[in-house]
């Protein structure tokens, strides 16, 4: 097999398509819990969040298990195989209703992906230039969102919830051909002589915002997924939440630009430290509040300063960690508050109400927050050299 090198445009492309057929579940909660799962199968918020958290949880299992291997791991074979499986497990998804099936159906579709997007970011971050990839890659999710948040969701309340399992099952078939054709062969870093790059034990800092990752990304699959729900509950009409999607879609397009632009101007520790901590701001924004504008303001804007939070954070761990096993594990990083937070959010709003979340947030974001600020301290104090963690 001939080789593709990582910094070519073929590769690129295949791994932004990687990045965001792997992450389309995040995008499309709110049509895939509030519209589809909730308003037309009739499933409870917990009994929803479940099924997508067992889609979630699936990966991050999957993406344990590939992310301390992808050194030795071919790619260019399990890529394009880890996303025909989720091709396959989404298009079977549009045939049934019964919850017991399409739990089974959720695992074995997050599985898929858990290895494609494993290794679709460790490659990323072998790149010359990950902060620019990984922006370009977050700039093509949101391009796909508004497909998703404008587009599908206009279909499938014209032709129902099967519509949304189609797409995403067209869109994992349509990732797993280019894979065929472009994902890289191998990643630069194999080369290094220095062995031990790939094999000790990750650094302290690296856990830590490992960690504050996880859980600022279960704050905000918490708030995401119920973000049609929460407008309804304060009484919004079907229309306006339905240019609250598209609009959502729509200002996205800035994060993974204004991410290039700022690169060399915010420092990283800046970014991760106070992103957190505006996103909740927004969170209660939008949950607290029955003023359609300021609901949309709020809807609009946490996204965007989650996704150029985590460009920086990415960008950040492929520095602290050259053997590509940290941003490997993104996916673990990313689903594993992602899983909890679909099954938490709606079980907290479904005993609670929809605008507690906005606490929980809060509360949430205070340990996201506290994680991060180790991460910089530990980085200042040089613990990076320190004894290492398993």
């Amino acid at each position: 097999m001939m080789n593709r090198p990582v910094d070519s445009s073929k590769s690129w492309i295949s791994l932004v398509l990687c990045h965001c057929s792997g992450l389309i579940d995040l995008v499309a909660m709110p049509v895939w819990i509030g519209i589809v799962l909730i308003g037309m199968y009739g499933l409870s918020p917990q009994s929803a969040g479940t099924l997508v958290s067992c889609f979630l949880g699936a990966a991050v299992i999957s993406s344990a298990i590939v992310s301390p291997r992808v050194n030795r791991i071919r790619g260019a074979l399990a890529v394009p195989l880890g996303y025909g499986v989720a091709a396959a497990a989404f298009i079977a998804m549009a045939t049934t209703r019964d919850y017991g099936t399409m739990i089974a159906l959720h695992f074995v579709g997050g599985l898929g992906v858990g290895v494609g997007l494993s290794m679709a970011h460790a490659t990323m971050g072998a790149s010359s230039n990950p902060h620019r990839l990984i922006a370009v890659a977050f700039l093509g999710l949101t391009l796909v969102s508004l497909g998703f948040l404008g587009g599908v969701s206009k279909l499938v309340v014209a032709y129902g919830g099967p519509a949304l399992f189609l797409a995403l099952g067209s869109m994992m078939l349509v990732t797993a051909l280019f894979a065929l054709i472009g994902f890289p062969s191998r990643r630069p870093g194999i080369s290094n002589p220095d062995a031990s790059v790939h094999h000790d034990r990750l650094p302290r800092v690296v856990w830590l915002a490992m960690i504050g990752t996880g859980f600022a990304l279960l704050n905000h699959s918490m708030m995401f997924g119920f973000v049609e729900r929460v407008g309804d509950s304060h009484g919004f009409s079907r229309a306006q939440l339905m240019n609250t999607m598209l609009a959502i879609g729509l200002v996205n397009l800035s994060p993974g630009i204004l991410a290039t632009c700022f690169e060399k101007k915010i420092s990283p520790k800046v970014v991760i430290v106070f992103g957190p901590a505006l996103h909740a701001v927004l969170c209660l924004m939008l949950t607290q509040t029955t003023v359609y504008g300021v609901y949309t303001v709020g809807a609009c804007l946490f996204p965007v300063v989650m996704t150029f939070t985590h460009t920086f954070i990415f960008a950040y761990l492929a520095r602290l960690d050259p053997s590509g096993r940290a941003v490997g594990a993104t996916p673990v990083m990313l689903m594993t508050g992602s899983a909890i937070g679909p099954f938490l959010g709606g079980a907290v709003a479904q005993r609670f109400g929809y605008e507690s979340l906005g606490w929980i947030v809060v509360a949430l974001a205070v340990v996201s927050v506290g994680f991060f600020v180790a991460t910089v301290r530990g980085e200042l104090r040089g613990t990076s050299g320190q004894p290492r963690i398993a």
